[in-house]
């Protein structure tokens, strides 16, 4: 390696200036998959009137980069005076990892995924960063990439991770369905120092064969980080590199000014209107997690007030949860997903859905529909170990009470609606609880469930 390095050296002296920092082409993989090969290439050119050249460091998946042995180094390479090449066969056969790259600071590097037939012919291609430290991501901040999706066996995407610190990272996943629906929240992934990792068809590392385009990724670490995605289709050996979305919080551009435009003559309605002036209380991530044993813990209330008397017609209630498992000794009790009231009056009360644990029940109740208290009892229910999500609406313009609960797939697990009376109703302050309802009735304990991201909009 000293060779290699005084070699380069000696070429560079005369034009070339210091070597500096090196960089990282990441997702570096060369692997033979059915009908195709994927190889991640290098193209290099060398923009100076002398020779330069450059270096590679293999830096193996899932291993700590910052231990360096003999022999996992390859070069010096060497580019004639503005000449581009394209290095193809950089990343040995059936390895993974990333490629340190150090060299004269004049050069200039970009990769490429690359997917080829039997034959060697380019069928696809899609590109892939180069990262120095204006790429990476701050430790303790969130990428968010856009796009996951999965059609069988066929259409998969990997979801990968890049820690580019010299110590080890702690980092978090969390994926949705592309219309907000937790599948999963806050997986630990711990990585070594300077190391990445590669998860091929996430998607069906937890357990789904059908998801639309458009899921996502949200990724953070305690380190410096980056992350991206990368999707395969078997049949047509397309691919694609997507990296992390951008935001336009840091934005300093400005816009053009010039005349206002006319109105549209014939403007089409919109098909969502905004609600007007609706209140909306939100509570984002994990609002009350339960211990698997009963330690006393009990129901979690989140408190709306409006400060006054305000009068609504509807109210939207949104949240994920996930179902951990039935009480002991209470396995057929009601666990309860969540209980909505106007005020403490129980004549008040607007929504509760709760689960008779092994009996296979969903119970629905609402007392404030104008018309006396309904309750039904519903075959089919949540079930320990998943994730769900609650959708609930009650609408005094549609004169209708209902609530959904889908799984993590989108489909339906049950749901149920009533016919209320009335125009609208008034309130100082409203609540909802989630989960065990200590002392307040039959209610059962609920082990290891969850509940976050919650979204209450009440509509005038």
């Amino acid at each position: 390696m000293k060779r290699a390095l005084l070699a380069l050296c000696t070429l560079a002296l005369a034009a070339a200036p210091a070597v500096a920092g090196p960089v990282y082409l990441p997702a570096a993989i060369h692997e033979t998959d059915g009908a195709y090969s994927r190889a991640t290439e290098l193209w290099v050119t060398n923009p100076d009137t002398v020779i330069q050249g450059f270096i590679v460091r293999y830096l193996a998946a899932v291993s700590d980069g910052t231990v360096r042995t003999a022999g996992d180094e390859q070069g010096p390479y060497y580019l004639a005076p503005g000449e581009s090449k394209r290095f193809t066969d950089l990343v040995p056969a059936n390895w993974r990892g990333m490629l340190e790259l150090d060299g004269a600071t004049v050069l200039q590097f970009s990769g490429a995924l690359t997917v080829r037939n039997q034959n060697g012919t380019k069928v696809a291609e899609a590109e892939v960063p180069v990262l120095d430290q204006t790429e990476l991501s701050a430790a303790g901040a969130k990428i968010y990439l856009q796009g996951l999706e999965r059609a069988g066996s066929t259409l998969t995407s990997n979801l990968g991770l890049v820690n580019l610190a010299q110590a080890a990272a702690n980092c978090t996943v969390t994926i949705r369905q592309k219309d907000g629906l937790l599948v999963v929240q806050n997986v630990p992934i711990d990585l070594p120092a300077l190391s990445s990792v590669q998860f091929d068809d996430a998607m069906a590392i937890l357990g789904l064969t059908s998801v639309a385009e458009g899921a996502r990724s949200e990724v953070s670490c305690n380190q410096t980080f980056w992350a991206y995605i990368s999707t395969y289709n078997d049949q047509t050996g397309e691919a694609e590199f997507i990296e992390g979305s951008a935001t336009i919080a840091g934005s300093s551009l400005v816009e053009p000014v010039g005349p206002a435009p006319g109105p549209d003559p014939d403007p089409d309605p919109d098909p969502n209107p905004p609600p007007g002036n609706a209140t909306v209380f939100t509570r984002s991530g994990e609002i009350v997690r339960y211990p698997t044993n009963n330690n006393g813990v009990h129901n979690y209330r989140v408190n709306m007030p409006f400060g006054g008397s305000r009068t609504f017609r509807k109210v939207v209630v949104d949240f994920d949860f996930h179902v951990g498992g039935w009480d002991r000794s209470n396995s057929s009790g009601f666990h309860c997903v969540f209980w909505l009231n106007n005020g403490q009056s129980w004549a008040n009360l607007f929504g509760y859905v709760n689960l008779r644990g092994t009996r296979g029940l969903t119970v629905f109740q609402v007392n404030a529909t104008g018309g006396g208290w309904q309750e039904t009892n519903q075959g089919g229910s949540p079930q320990p170990g998943n994730n769900y999500h609650m959708h609930y609406e009650y609408d005094l313009d549609e004169d209708t009470v209902f609530y959904r609960i889908t799984h993590a797939g989108g489909g339906t697990v049950s749901t149920k609606a009533y016919n209320i009376r009335g125009t609208t109703f008034s309130t100082n302050s409203f609540f909802i609880e989630f989960g065990y309802q200590q002392a307040e009735g039959p209610e059962a304990y609920t082990p290891g469930w969850t509940f976050s991201d919650l979204t209450a909009s009440f509509i005038p």
